[in-house]
């Protein structure tokens, strides 16, 4: 066969396929390792639970990440509680009252909240606002952090009828098939089985971001999560042997 033959039809579809994965662009690094989190939660047992299971999966230090519930469930009681932790800190490396367990400053400040009540009650805009000045970001879900564990279980999905908390919870009993968060000690048991699973809610959380562009839906799009921002820069910060989403 001469060198101008024409390719066999596979190895040109191969060719191309190759050429658009190097012209995709690489995902940005959310962190890199060694960084410090403060993750400060609203709620008391399920997602304290759940990223400290997930910093033991990721083989992250304790020392670097700091994991703590907020002075109450308001959204911005969580976020002056991750701020005032900050400052804390400040004060106390000033005065070096550190702890050997203590870093000296987090490199990653972030509130895991919900937004069912603040936007019924209309102060979502003041949350948002709140977060930005005093430095905090915002892993927000609606209605509520249960629709982020529903990613894990039910797949991809932007059903309209989780409408409230307390609906999203029923949603994730119901598919799961049992209670997973009574208590700190079942949810220590329970957890586990939606962690397995986090690589995937990853990508289902950002199909469901694209549907709500897509529909231009007023944000915060109903149900919707930014939990994945979070996720995916724990998973950054952990060395590349205990990955699970590669840049």
């Amino acid at each position: 066969m001469s060198s101008g033959a024409a390719k066999p039809w596979w190895q040109e579809a191969k060719e191309l396929s190759l050429a658009r994965k190097v012209a995709m662009p690489s995902r940005a690094a959310h962190a890199k390792p060694g960084d410090a989190f403060l993750i400060v939660t609203e709620g008391e047992v399920t997602e304290p639970v759940y990223f400290e299971l997930l910093r033991e999966s990721l083989q992250l230090a304790t020392v670097t990440v700091k994991i703590q519930p907020g002075r109450a469930s308001d959204p911005r009681h969580v976020i002056n509680s991750a701020a005032d932790e900050v400052t804390a800190l400040a004060r106390r490396v000033k005065k070096k009252q550190t702890a050997i367990n203590e870093v000296e400053k987090y490199d990653h400040v972030w509130a895991v909240i919900d937004t069912d009540v603040a936007v019924r009650n209309g102060i979502w805009p003041d949350v948002q606002q709140l977060a930005k000045a005093r430095g905090v970001r915002l892993a927000h879900s609606t209605p509520c952090f249960e629709f982020w564990l529903l990613l894990h279980i039910q797949g991809y999905t932007t059903r309209a009828d989780l409408l409230t908390g307390t609906l999203a919870k029923d949603a994730v009993e119901k598919a799961l098939g049992k209670e997973y968060s009574t208590n700190a000690e079942i949810a220590k048991k329970v957890i586990p089985t939606f962690l397995a699973k986090w690589p995937e809610a990853f990508h289902h959380a950002r199909r469901v971001r694209e549907h709500h562009l897509a529909a231009n839906t007023k944000p915060p799009g109903n149900p919707s999560t930014e939990v994945d921002h979070l996720v995916c820069a724990l998973n950054d910060a952990a060395t590349e042997h205990y990955r699970k989403v590669k840049l």
